[in-house]
């Protein structure tokens, strides 16, 4: 039985054409990407399939089910849609969600936001904040 693919919180007013397949895409450029991310302990890497989501309101969100794809002109990743486009799903439970942000490789706790934000290096073991969402090659 296939494993699930991860759900990652995405911002869907950044809507845009995949640079795989030309279909609709969602950029993953936000903290709530980053930490989902993070604390699910996956570091982006081409061809990873994802679920997005972002809270249409309290009983809907939106998903996108696809591919994590390295746009290039872009500078960023972005989940490429599957055939089904962009879909109004039920609502899950959000109080599940955990607002921390934990490194990705050693799941220490970081200072959220601040930490993100600073691009600075777990202190734990060193790996960079934003290693989830690092361009494929940075070596991070």
């Amino acid at each position: 039985m296939p494993t699930a693919a991860p759900r990652i919180h995405a911002d869907f007013n950044g809507l845009v054409r995949g640079p795989v397949d030309g279909r609709v895409s969602v950029v993953l450029d936000t903290f709530g990407s980053a930490r989902d991310l993070s604390n699910a302990g996956i570091v982006l890497e081409e061809g990873l399939a994802l679920v997005a989501y972002d809270e249409s309101d309290a009983i809907e969100d939106l998903e996108i089910h696809g591919t994590a794809r390295y746009d290039r002109s872009r500078r960023g990743w972005v989940v490429e849609s599957d055939e089904r486009g962009v879909m109004h799903v039920p609502a899950v439970d959000r109080s599940r969600i955990d607002p921390g942000f934990h490194c990705v490789r050693c799941a220490h706790a970081l200072d959220g936001l601040d930490a993100f934000l600073r691009a600075g290096a777990c202190p734990q073991c060193g790996t960079p904040v934003q290693a989830s969402v690092a361009a494929p090659g940075s070596n991070t």
